[in-house]
């Protein structure tokens, strides 16, 4: 089944390509534990940034939401990030090349990239693609070999991800293993059932991303509670208690990213 962002579209503004060359930050200010949306003041170059920080762990950390326009339009570049990279397709189809790895790829898939890999993107539907584009760097020394060794860039399809039955939902376990940056980078989907919560408010070491697709939640963080509803990005920083509800009808539906 494939899965549709349409709900989405109302919430989000267009965003044109962001060029694609690497780029030296310096340090960043502390992000702090929230739900963001895509509201802030568009870049320059037209990208909507919806996230930019450092954390526990990394140095530099973004979340950007970006757009392309159908073809005809301004060559693709080829690039080579200083940075590991994560990204997601909200709607359209999106052509990715990570080195002599070619897919076309759709709504909810991903691509992972790591340091020194060329990467060429281009629109590969006949619709406008819109998608997240993830980059950070480590504190620590970025290790290339644990990278490599570890199976390198990757390519995931939403339709090749088994949904697993569990008791309040399903599961879909996207991958769970070390990168350049990390000793540990986790990314699954979470179904969950109308009127039940992902767990009890709980902490751990990793920090974490949680990105909604479908439905309508309320996140607890620390004492407080937010509405979440779909485009809604969740950053929990590491040790910081936490839970997920699904307030809404029917199921909902998020992406949730865990490293350290």
């Amino acid at each position: 089944m494939k899965l549709s962002f349409s709900i989405l579209r109302k919430q989000w503004l267009l965003f044109i390509l962001l060029p694609l060359t690497s780029c030296v930050w310096a340090q960043d200010d502390p992000l702090k534990a929230g739900v963001f949306y895509n509201h802030l003041k568009p870049n320059k170059d037209g990208t909507e940034t919806i996230l930019k920080g450092s954390t526990t762990f990394f140095e530099q950390f973004e979340v950007l939401a970006i757009r392309l326009a159908t073809q005809p339009g301004p060559p693709a570049k080829d690039f080579s990030s200083s940075n590991e990279e994560l990204i997601i397709v909200r709607e359209g189809e999106l052509n990715v090349k990570i080195n002599e790895q070619n897919k076309l790829i759709d709504p909810g898939s991903m691509a992972f990239i790591i340091p020194g890999d060329m990467v060429h993107f281009e629109n590969g539907g006949k619709d406008p693609v819109t998608y997240y584009r993830l980059r950070f760097k480590s504190k620590l020394p970025m290790d290339h070999t644990k990278a490599k060794n570890a199976g390198g860039s990757f390519i995931i399809n939403w339709n090749d991800v088994v949904a697993k039955e569990t008791d309040r939902g399903a599961r879909r376990d996207f991958f769970n293993r070390p990168t350049a940056s990390c000793s540990k980078f986790e990314m699954h989907v979470t179904t969950l059932n109308e009127g039940l919560s992902s767990h009890f408010p709980h902490t751990h070491p990793e920090e974490e991303i949680i990105l909604l697709l479908m439905g309508e939640a309320v996140m607890q963080i620390d004492d407080h509670e937010y509405p979440a509803s779909p485009g809604a990005l969740v950053f929990l920083p590491s040790m910081i208690p936490h839970a997920l509800k699904n307030v809404g009808k029917g199921s909902c539906q998020y992406f949730a990213f865990q490293w350290k």
